[in-house]
């Protein structure tokens, strides 16, 4: 658009775009990063294809990860967390906990969004575990919520990690127990790739 002379010199209206379809029109894309991430997350999980050829290692039988500093928590005002709140109050105590709150409230995606878009889903239950100590002890007791189930992490768990899905749910809570958990939730789809029944949703969702 930097290159078209009426943007450029600002005598342009609102029908621009539809007299300039060009200015919108998408290059091709081979996604060859996407390409690579995905090869690179398939051979961590599951290792080399060995009907390609390939004869390296299986993968590690437990995530290595490098040592960090465990920080103990900080108080946040002596207040009860939200996962107390909740707990003690019930959903009605947690939201209008959430709406008296005058602070920036955090949430942590890395155990649900930041894996599904950097190694498509592909983080197991005991490459997460190891960390649980560092992360709860950065986000307890403030933090607002640490999403880590739904999306794609439902689906992936069960076809491609062949784990249970409610089992590491039940084992993050062991970990993390004073921040509350957030799933992302698609509507009808629920964690599926289809409109289900309201009915079906809801009792998923209890």
């Amino acid at each position: 658009m930097l290159a078209n002379k009426d943007f450029v010199e600002g005598t342009v209206d609102t029908s621009f775009i539809g007299d300039n379809p060009s200015l919108v029109a998408q290059d091709a894309s081979r996604d060859r990063g996407g390409k690579i991430l995905k090869y690179v997350a398939e051979v961590i999980v599951n290792g080399p294809e060995e009907s390609l050829g390939a004869t390296g290692p299986k993968p590690a039988k437990t995530a290595q990860v490098p040592a960090a500093p465990i920080f103990d928590p900080v108080p946040v005002n002596s207040k009860k967390s939200l996962r107390q709140i909740y707990v003690d109050g019930g959903a009605d105590a947690f939201a209008k906990a959430v709406r008296e709150n005058e602070g920036l409230m955090i949430t942590d995606t890395t155990w649900r969004d930041a894996h599904q878009s950097l190694l498509a889903t592909r983080l197991r239950t005991k490459d997460i575990l190891p960390i649980t100590k560092a992360t709860a002890s950065v986000l307890s007791p403030g933090a607002y919520s640490l999403e880590c189930w739904g999306g794609a992490t439902f689906d992936v768990s069960m076809r491609f990690l062949r784990e249970c899905p409610w089992e590491r749910l039940g084992l993050l809570r062991e970990r993390v127990p004073d921040v509350p958990f957030q799933m992302l939730l698609r509507g009808a789809n629920a964690v599926g790739y289809t409109s289900y029944p309201d009915n079906a949703v809801f009792e998923f969702c209890r």
